[in-house]
């Protein structure tokens, strides 16, 4: 026996040591895993789990976290357990859905995470309760050949109905009554035809009069056009401003009993708690509020103005009283009716006369008592000194409303009917346009167009107690 190790010693010794070498490689690079799986466990239940397999991955932010553990059916049910890695961690809330990748791609499990605390590594098969529905492939073509069958049920009524003779009767029947409207339309246009003329004839002399004003007022007539013509209208315009400007200083300097009314804080205290006094006097039950409105109207037809000054009192959100004065151009008119016995031919007879008198200054008053339903207003009362009824129509949040009114009835004569349109383009300042004496007897029918402005007792204390003095 030599002292030396034997040749197959050798090749045992090389293979031992090897095998050993091999098995260290393994256990590092992770191919070799004795026990359980590295991860913690967590499982959710889905009614649908088809096309899942078993190893499939699970993904977050489109990055493979773990992978389908088991699949299993508990209460009719799928119960799903996933493997995730210890490194990665899950709040409870989180999202969890079934995803194919494509139309036709294998089936992964996705995960949302929510904003609770993380599950903790160490869990052992915690729930995941918040399970998404995902539409599957085959849902969507079952959907589609349910909406298929509908389809084909509804042409195939309707090629039933409309193959019948009653139905092919009442279309008939329906074309005839169309025809029947037209022609009935055409009548009705063709019967109107002299109200069209007047109406357009109307038109024309609105733009006819407007088109006189703008003359004047480029020519330099009237008030409007010295004041944009004239040079002297200017000057003492900027006369007036400086004076203004002048008295405007001195309040502000605290001069005078208004410049220390508000300059003078203990003046301003008083006046607060005054008002404020006011107010809980006025709050008790239901709370009045004031406002005041003017409105000024050109008369097309008079070629003058017509100005409204009313006072707005509010007992509720429904309610009003309207008190104010009226200054018409065609004045103010009073008949008198006198009875007189003649004889012709031996008999007596009674004939009435009127006698008509127009005061052209006298001023006329307002008196009416208002109540709203919604976007409608009733009102009644006095209109211009004459009993009458007023109709308020409001549209776009009462920036738009829409006004009827009817007064001075009388036995021989047309109401007087005055349809206007008032728009409120800010808080305190609407246009406003209309016809006037719409359906007269007289031919006195008259458009107007015009302007108002509306302060209510918010805006006046305003002015009185923060208005700020340039």
């Amino acid at each position: 026996m030599s002292n030396g190790f034997s040749t197959e010693a050798k090749l045992g010794l090389f293979v031992i040591i090897a095998l050993a070498v091999l098995a260290w490689m393994s256990i590092q690079m992770g191919v070799l895993r004795m026990g359980e799986a590295e991860g913690y466990k967590v499982y959710f239940m889905t009614d649908n789990a088809s096309g899942l397999k078993h190893k499939a991955p699970v993904l977050m932010a489109g990055i493979r976290i773990g992978s389908v553990e088991a699949i299993d059916l508990v209460d009719r049910q799928a119960r799903l357990t996933l493997i995730i890695n210890h490194d990665v961690q899950i709040p409870a809330d989180s999202t969890v859905s079934l995803n194919t990748q494509g139309i036709l791609g294998d089936a992964y499990v996705k995960i949302v995470p929510g904003t609770e605390q993380a599950l903790a590594p160490e869990a052992r098969e915690t729930r995941l309760t918040n399970v998404q529905a995902q539409h599957r492939l085959e849902d969507l073509a079952g959907s589609l050949g349910e909406i298929l069958d509908d389809l084909k049920i509804i042409t195939s009524s309707l090629k039933i109905s409309l193959a019948s003779t009653e139905s092919q009767d009442n279309i008939q029947a329906s074309l005839v009554n169309i025809k029947e409207i037209t022609d009935a339309l055409r009548l009705v246009i063709a019967g109107n035809e002299d109200r069209m003329v007047k109406i357009v004839t109307n038109l024309e002399r609105f733009t006819a009069s407007l088109n006189q004003i703008t003359a004047r007022i480029e020519s330099g007539q009237g008030s409007l056009g010295g004041l944009i013509n004239e040079r002297e209208t200017l000057d003492d315009l900027n006369a007036t401003l400086a004076s203004l400007k002048s008295v405007t200083q001195k309040i502000d300097e605290g001069q005078g009993s208004l410049g220390k009314l508000v300059n003078d804080d203990e003046t301003v205290t008083r006046l607060d708690d005054a008002l404020l006094g006011i107010n809980d006097y006025i709050s008790q039950g239901e709370r009045w509020r004031l406002g005041v409105d003017y409105r000024g109207e050109w008369n097309f037809r008079e070629e003058a103005m017509r100005n409204t000054l009313n006072v707005r009192l509010q007992p509720s959100a429904d309610k009003f009283f309207l008190l104010g004065v009226v200054d018409d151009p065609r004045g103010q008119r009073e008949d008198t009716y006198t009875r007189e016995v003649t004889t012709v031919n031996g008999q007596s007879q009674v004939v009435e006369r009127r006698v008509s008198k127009i005061e052209d200054d006298q001023l006329g008053f307002n008196a009416q008592f208002g109540k709203r339903f919604y976007d409608l207003t009733v009102r009644g009362g006095l209109f211009n000194s004459s009993g009458g009824l007023g109709l308020d129509y409001n549209l776009l949040d009462d920036r738009l409303t829409f006004t009827l009114e009817a007064s001075e009835f009388r036995r021989d004569e047309n109401p007087r009917l005055r349809l206007a349109a008032d728009y409120k383009f800010w808080k305190y300042f609407y246009l406003t346009a209309g016809w006037d004496d719409l359906v007269s007897s007289t031919d006195q029918d008259n458009f107007f167009l015009g302007a108002g402005i509306t302060f209510y007792d918010d805006d006046l204390k305003y002015l009185l107690t923060n208005a700020p003095i340039p």
